[in-house]
């Protein structure tokens, strides 16, 4: 599908949408399936209905698998990334006293999950080396494992993956940020992500992936998925799933296209630019990272309420609170230029910020 054609699939809307990093514009076609699966479960039964779904189902393990060089068969759903991590780390081989490297900015719910288990288990986080924007600086080799989201949650840096596969450590890679917006190198053990964001599927659906090599080597999940895929990585889907978002997903990730990540990323770089000193906010991100994602700070005025008046006047923003990550000192605003975003949408943020200054 072509970037015009995917974006003229979006859903109406009379609000300027600059918030795809915490949920996307889901296109009219993926709203239709949705409910065409929902009323296909009222009349014909849930089981049935899924049954009836199953094609398309997997053709979605296969798009998702698609976008970090794996297939149908090494993916499965859940509930959210999160979720998918859990699973994993629940699943991967670690005994007591292995070493997982791990970053300050780690997403504030992996990082508590993180923390519980290795106190559980027995393990060793060690905090890796990052510059002042949180970008890894070096992977030691003597580490079991290695986990960090690709794009940071409360910031639009790009992490260097190639750094990470290159140390020989197997890694654990949350794609959940990035999927969607930038380019997701191969090569990782395994992959967690949402159908929310940037791939603009439903809410309440993520998957996983794992490499082959690895899937042999994980414990079964705590509850063993459907029983109709006993050979598939599937058996680590979600057992209580919601199937019609598994449907939207499908959809989402089969009509996603990377054509979209250059047009996301020059909009982004456009958008730090012409955002920077705006009612006196400042971009944090370096203009040209490879991201859709800019956020902004100022020294007087609170974010959350900045956010609020920018509601009222139309705007779909994001406040990021320091609550989201262990490196965060202070809120900021967040901005997401996806594919549909315009100069003349960055304009008028401009241009409110500007009237809204620091009295907000």
């Amino acid at each position: 599908m072509s970037v015009a054609n995917w974006v003229k699939e979006r859903f109406p809307t009379d609000r300027t949408h600059l918030d795809a990093a915490a949920a996307g514009r889901v296109s009219s076609a993926v709203l239709e399936l949705e409910t065409q699966h929902l009323r296909e479960e009222a009349i014909r039964g849930a089981y049935v209905a899924e049954a009836l779904a199953a094609d398309t189902i997997d053709a979605g393990r296969a798009a998702l698998g698609s976008l970090v060089g794996l297939g149908g068969g090494d993916t499965f759903y859940s509930d959210g990334a999160g979720t998918a991590f859990a699973v994993l780390l629940h699943a991967w081989p670690l005994p007591p006293g292995s070493r997982i490297g791990t970053i300050t900015g780690e997403y504030g719910g992996n990082a508590r999950l993180l923390r519980d288990r290795a106190a559980l288990k027995g393990w060793e986080l060690v905090q890796l080396p990052v510059d002042d924007l949180g970008r890894l600086l070096e992977v030691p080799a003597d580490l079991d494992l290695v986990t960090f989201p690709q794009v940071l949650s409360q910031r639009g840096i790009a992490q260097p993956v190639e750094l990470a596969l290159a140390s020989g450590v197997p890694l654990v890679l949350d794609v959940a940020q990035s999927a969607g917006q930038t380019e997701v190198p191969p090569g990782a053990a395994a992959y967690v992500g949402t159908s929310r964001k940037w791939l603009c599927g439903p809410r309440g659906v993520g998957w996983g992936c794992v490499a082959p090599e690895w899937q042999s080597r994980l414990a079964d999940p705590p509850t063993l998925g459907p029983a109709h895929h006993p050979g598939r990585f599937a058996r680590y889907d979600s057992s209580e799933p919601h199937v019609a978002g598994r449907v939207g997903l499908a959809h989402a990730a089969r009509t996603w296209s990377p054509a979209l990540l250059p047009v996301v990323q020059a909009a982004a770089s456009a958008a730090r630019v012409l955002l920077e000193g705006a009612g006196g906010w400042h971009v944090i991100e370096p203009v040209d990272e490879p991201t859709g994602i800019t956020t902004l700070w100022h020294e007087t005025a609170d974010p959350f309420a900045v956010r609020a008046a920018l509601v009222d006047r139309g705007f779909v923003v994001s406040v990021v609170p320091t609550s989201r990550a262990g490196d965060m000192t202070r809120p900021v605003l967040r901005v997401s230029t996806a594919a549909w975003v315009t100069p003349g949408d960055v304009g008028t943020l401009s241009e409110a910020l500007d009237s809204l200054g620091s009295s907000a």
